[in-house]
């Protein structure tokens, strides 16, 4: 792969990463329309709890995918480079966001379909394209 294309694909990587930093300290904040339930987990975390969890999760992706990028960048062909970080952090992103949706179509994008898009393309990318760089 060349070069540039590499630093794109990093460049990319890196912003998605830095959302899920930036934004999962704040949330719910700014959907003041969510239930504060989990769609997923019922009533078994809610509130404070699930709030919690909430964070934890995008910013342990965020972390995870803000690595995937700098190794992608300066180190593609490192045994523990981008491909575990990737897999790592778009499984967390996915978990994150499955979390999080409290059932709410109208709110989907709202509550963050498109990053956990963003976050699968990267965990099928990184488990599919083994020669990728």
């Amino acid at each position: 792969m060349a070069p540039w294309l590499r630093y794109a694909i990093a460049f990319v990587v890196f912003v998605h990463g830095l959302v899920y930093v930036r934004i999962g300290p704040v949330l719910p904040g700014p959907i003041k329309a969510w239930r504060g339930t989990s769609w997923l987990l019922g009533d078994s975390f809610t509130g404070d709890q699930l709030r919690r969890l909430v964070v934890s999760l995008h910013v342990a992706a965020g972390i995870a995918i803000l690595a995937c990028a700098v190794a992608l960048a300066f180190a593609p062909s490192q045994p523990w480079g981008w491909r575990p970080l990737a897999i790592i952090g778009g499984a967390i992103g996915v978990v994150a966001f499955a979390v999080f949706w409290d059932g709410q179509i109208p709110l989907l994008f709202d509550e963050g379909v498109i990053g956990a898009g963003v976050s699968l393309l990267l965990l099928i990318g990184a488990i599919a394209f083994t020669r990728a760089v």
